[in-house]
């Protein structure tokens, strides 16, 4: 009879100590409401971010975002907490060290959009752009990265319907037969016709590119592609200024370019000097295996060297100077005279190195060299 009531009564003080204090430690919970709302118009934020942390434990943090009509709800234990309600665009509220030991109704939040008090915003800027017109492309070249450093060639790969190939030839709509202006009239600087002016005058030399590519009869340009007309820069502020532009690069590529302007009332003296290096190299090689071939008579005849190895070293020094000094003398506000001397110098000196490996068999039979 005892040992009958020995089990019942354990079993009861095992749910004692079990469910209560469950159930206990489950009650002990407290709510955090709240409803966050717009300043201006009053409509409730949805999925405003609403965090708390406790001020004696950094790694302790909690929170929810707010539903479609700005509520939220976040269980907690007794303790204090930090409330912080943040919403993108508006000031963030902070609710610091407050003590929750029943449940916290927040009431209506209201944010108030982020402002900063400035004063003025001035924001300048020089790109590179193209307007389009009815007969031609006007392409103004800025300052951006595209052409930093770069020549007038490179800048044209940017311009639509314009190409440039390795060789520097300038191609229209797929048509090489192209004529070159300056300023707005024929130069021997350009040859004439010769598109080799085009990677040697630097980029910052040039104030904007003119693509005819429906020349007027004016042009005299009957059975062209199109026409190429390259304004060179003239500062038009009064007093002195001046730039220079120095470029750096591998495989070797080295320039210099300054540009001088002085204007003095009606008259104005602009100058551009420009310095440029390169080099274009190349490798080639190739192996060459000879078999035997029959002759007349039908017998296979073994070929002098069964392989040829050859290799084949290229460099191209480009040494290229360029300068444009002019006049400009204003008639009034809208007229000017213009009269300008521009003078260019390029060497181009290409030295092929070939180097040519005989063998028979595995060995090595016989080996020149030449250098033209």
């Amino acid at each position: 009879m005892i040992n009958r009531l020995i089990i019942p009564i354990s079993f009861l003080l095992i749910l004692f100590f079990s469910f209560p204090l469950d159930s206990l430690a489950q009650s002990n919970r407290f709510t955090i409401t709240g409803k966050v709302v717009d300043d201006e118009l009053g409509a409730p934020l949805e999925y405003a971010t609403v965090s708390i942390t406790k001020p004696n434990d950094p790694n302790f943090i909690d929170g929810v975002v707010t539903d479609l009509e700005g509520n939220f709800s976040i269980p907690v234990a007794p303790g204090t907490y930090n409330i912080i309600v943040e919403y993108i665009s508006f000031e963030t509220k902070r609710f610091n060290n407050r003590q929750v030991n029943a449940d916290l109704n927040l009431g209506t939040i209201v944010l108030g959009m982020s402002a900063a008090s400035l004063d003025e915003v001035v924001v300048r800027a020089e790109t590179t752009e193209v307007e389009v017109r009815l007969d031609k492309k006007i392409y103004n070249i800025g300052k951006d990265l595209t052409t930093a450093g770069g020549t007038v060639a490179d800048a044209l790969n940017n311009v639509p319907s314009v190409t440039v190939d390795m060789d520097g030839a300038i191609s229209l709509r797929g048509n090489q037969n192209v004529r070159i202006l300056i300023n707005g009239k024929p130069s021997a600087m350009a040859g004439y016709g010769s598109t080799d002016v085009l990677a040697q005058l630097p980029a910052d030399a040039i104030e904007r590119v003119e693509v005819i590519t429906s020349p007027s009869a004016r042009y005299d340009a009957e059975g062209t592609a199109g026409i190429l007309n390259i304004i060179l820069r003239k500062d038009k502020t009064l007093g002195f200024n001046g730039s220079a532009t120095a470029t750096l690069g591998y495989p070797d590529n080295a320039g210099l370019s300054v540009n001088a302007n002085l204007r003095k009332d009606k008259f104005n003296f602009f100058n551009t000097t420009g310095f440029r290096y390169f080099d274009a190299p190349r490798n080639d090689w190739t192996d060459t295996r000879y078999r035997p071939r029959p002759n007349a008579e039908g017998e296979l005849v073994a070929p002098r060297y069964d392989r040829l190895d050859e290799d084949r070293e290229v460099t191209r020094p480009n040494r290229n100077v360029n300068t444009n000094f002019g006049l400009e003398y204003y008639i009034n506000d809208q007229s000017s005279v213009t009269g300008s001397i521009f003078y260019r110098y390029g060497v181009v000196a290409e030295v092929t190195t070939n180097t040519s490996d005989r063998y028979r068999g595995w060995s090595l039979s016989q080996q020149r060299g030449r250098k033209q």
